[in-house]
C-alpha cells in the first residue's frame, strides 16, 4: 500500500511584518480563504485509486488540480488552527505570534482552539477510517492533500502503523511525499 502526502499549493496572501494579536487572528482567516498559486506536481507515474483532502479551500483546489476522479473531503485532515498565545494591542512580529502559538499547541495550552492531543486523535481517526475503506474497496494507492503543520502529525501516525518514508519537517507546497507499507 502506498500513501502519497501532498501539501496544498502555495497560498497567494500577504501579511504585515508587525501585527497585534487580533490582526494575527484576522490574518489566519484571510489565509484560509485565499487563492493559491498553482504548480506542477510530480505524482511519480503512480495510478492513484483514491484522493482525500482537507475541506479547506486551498487543499480542495490543489486536489482538483492534481486528481481527476472523485475527491473525498474530510475535516479530520484540516490544518491545525493557530491562535495568539495572549491578547495584545501591541504590534509584534508575525513570526513571534506564529512560533509562540505552535509552542502553545505543543504544550496543550488553553490559548489554542485545538490541542495537540486533538490533532493526534484526528490523525489517528482519519487513518483508522482510511484503513477500513482500503479494506472494503481494495485500494492500494491513496493520495492525501493536506496542510504543512498537520502533515507532521500525520507522518508520525503513519510511521507508528509501519509505513516507511522520509520524515519531512517542513513540507514544500505542491510536492508529493511517498509512504509505503
Amino acid at each position: 500500500m502506498r500513501i502519497g502526502l501532498v501539501r496544498h499549493f502555495k497560498v497567494n496572501y500577504k501579511r504585515d511584518f508587525f501585527m497585534t494579536s487580533k490582526e494575527f487572528k484576522e490574518w489566519e482567516a484571510g489565509y484560509n480563504n485565499s487563492d493559491v498559486i498553482r504548480n506542477d506536481v510530480e505524482l511519480q507515474d503512480i495510478v492513484w485509486d483514491k484522493c482525500y483532502c482537507s475541506n479547506l479551500s486551498r487543499a480542495v483546489t490543489t486536489a482538483k488540480d492534481i486528481y481527476s476522479k472523485e475527491i473525498i473531503q474530510s475535516d479530520l485532515i484540516r490544518e491545525v488552527p493557530i491562535s495568539p498565545l495572549f491578547n495584545s494591542n501591541f504590534k509584534l512580529p508575525f513570526w513571534f505570534w506564529a512560533i509562540s502559538a505552535r509552542f502553545a499547541w505543543y504544550f496543550n495550552h488553553s490559548s489554542q482552539e485545538e490541542l495537540k492531543k486533538q490533532t493526534e486523535l484526528n490523525a489517528k481517526n482519519f487513518l483508522d477510517f482510511l484503513e477500513e475503506r482500503v479494506k472494503e474497496e481494495a485500494s492500494e494507492n491513496i493520495l492525501i492533500v493536506t496542510h504543512g503543520f498537520f502533515m507532521y502529525t500525520l507522518q508520525k501516525e503513519l510511521r507508528k502503523r509501519g509505513f516507511k518514508g522520509k520524515m519531512i519537517h517542513t513540507p514544500q507546497n505542491g510536492n508529493l511525499y511517498l509512504y509505503k507499507r
